[in-house]
């Protein structure tokens, strides 16, 4: 029985290319696992087709490691049901990866509000023609009333902000924004950073490889009477959602395919056709083998 991901996968692919095998499929099922689909083809030829995802697992358990963190503080802030202080837009936190124990948990959230009040408080900054600011100077005016804001973290007199976070991010409210009533409006940075492409290359070139593997002293065509076994590698939402991107500057989804291509041109002939689905493309279908 296939998954609900890999049927999406599968109807998708089906619809993009319902040639794959170079005829038409007159109907397929869900097959026995191995392989995942069983098509037969307008000349009654049996197709079988394994499915992969094609993902990087490791960025995908940091990516949802992150995700229940930053989850269990939003839980506990719940910034949607208090009014933002006058001055302030948008507020984000940068934790030390460290879990808010339940004993901390009401305190955290009186202390984190408070501290905000206290910054809404103070007076914008005096610019001296000088440029001399005493010592201390920067913690008592809105450092952070800038357009980009501006992080602060002297939690001297909130121990448990002091225990929890590294920073906060203070953005301040801007005189024609629109803010929408009962919307978080404390929350964490959009995950974003260096990346490269290749390591979507190599996440697609580990997924097929492990799969010829599996296969490549398998006597599944014969089990099954496959007149031929085809690879469908595809981009899945945990991909979306917790992966890099596969673009880059000069670098899309052909080149990561023409890259993928060379890996696998002396690979045992294990497949008869291996695919990248990337249901986000514009060309959501390219052979590789």
């Amino acid at each position: 029985m296939l998954r609900k991901d890999e049927r999406s996968a599968w109807e998708g692919f089906l619809a993009t290319v319902p040639r794959f095998a170079d005829e038409d499929i007159a109907n397929w099922s869900a097959g026995p696992d191995p392989p995942d689909v069983l098509c037969t083809g307008a000349t009654g030829k049996v197709i079988g087709v394994e499915l992969t995802k094609w993902v990087e697992h490791d960025q995908v358990e940091d990516g949802r490691g992150r995700e229940l963190l930053e989850n269990s503080y939003l839980k506990i802030i719940r910034s949607e049901n208090e009014a933002r202080p006058d001055h302030i837009g948008r507020v984000v936190l940068y934790d030390k990866s460290l879990r808010i124990r339940q004993k901390d948990a009401s305190h955290f959230r009186t202390q984190l509000f408070d501290f905000l009040v206290g910054e809404d408080a103070k007076p914008e900054p005096s610019w001296s023609p000088e440029f001399s600011f005493p010592v201390g100077y920067w913690n008592t005016v809105k450092s952070w009333s800038t357009p980009q804001g501006a992080p602060v973290n002297d939690f001297t007199s909130y121990p448990l902000l002091g225990k929890y976070l590294d920073r906060i991010w203070i953005f301040p409210r801007q005189s024609r924004e629109k803010i929408p009533a009962h919307m978080p409006w404390i929350l964490f940075e959009t995950p974003g950073g260096v990346y490269t492409p290749q390591w979507m290359v190599q996440a697609a070139i580990d997924r097929i490889h492990a799969k010829i593997r599996m296969y490549q002293s398998n006597d599944i065509c014969v089990r099954h009477s496959l007149g031929e076994f085809d690879l469908l590698c595809y981009y899945c939402d945990e991909a979306l959602l917790h992966n890099t991107p596969i673009h880059a500057i000069e670098f899309g989804f052909q080149q990561l395919v023409a890259n993928v291509k060379q890996a696998l041109s002396t690979e045992p002939n294990v497949f008869d056709r291996i695919f990248l689905f990337h249901p986000y493309e514009d060309v959501k279908v390219m052979r590789v083998y």
